[in-house]
């Protein structure tokens, strides 16, 4: 999924919640839970094998490009997230932002993980990435899904979310 479902979702998850643990336990589990679920990314399978493979891959602007793209996702979902509670909650934003900011950095960290594996192949967060495989290729068998089915998905996910939630 694209870090702005993971960011809304973890988001008003840690919205729920004034607890720094359970902020971070709910944003972690949603990182996997909403893997599950047949999406769209904007990592080809082409981009991945050149990070874990081309050597020097790292300091080529097709590299940075896509950085650039993930810094947009971040700084989206942080905009739609405030967009939410100010326009859609009764309750705006909570006096403690803490849990939610919490429970969004455990809500994209698995993918920070993954791209970190990637790149220095570092054995103790090889977990996630064994994870992150099975949710991708084994649940769901993840193919190049096209960009507007995998969004609607995503848009779906991040709506009954809220609906659940905001009937708490």
């Amino acid at each position: 999924m694209i870090l702005v479902s993971h960011i809304i979702v973890s988001g008003l998850l840690g919205a729920t919640t004034q607890n720094y643990f359970l902020a971070a336990v709910f944003g972690f589990a949603s990182h996997y839970m909403l893997d599950v679920i047949p999406h769209w990314d904007y990592f080809s399978n082409d981009f991945i094998l050149k990070i874990k493979t081309e050597t020097g891959f790292l300091k080529k602007k097709k590299f940075w490009r896509k950085m650039f793209k993930v810094a947009c996702d971040i700084l989206i979902g942080l905009s739609l997230l405030f967009i939410i509670f100010i326009a859609a909650i009764k309750n705006p934003i909570p006096e403690n932002i803490a849990p939610i900011l919490i429970s969004i950095f455990f809500g994209v960290l698995p993918d920070a993980l993954q791209l970190l594996y990637w790149i220095t192949k570092w054995q103790p967060i090889k977990w996630n990435s064994d994870l992150q495989h099975f949710i991708h290729h084994s649940i769901h068998k993840k193919i190049e899904q096209s960009f507007w089915p995998g969004i609607t998905t995503q848009i779906a996910i991040i709506g009954i979310v809220f609906l659940i939630l905001h009937k708490f």
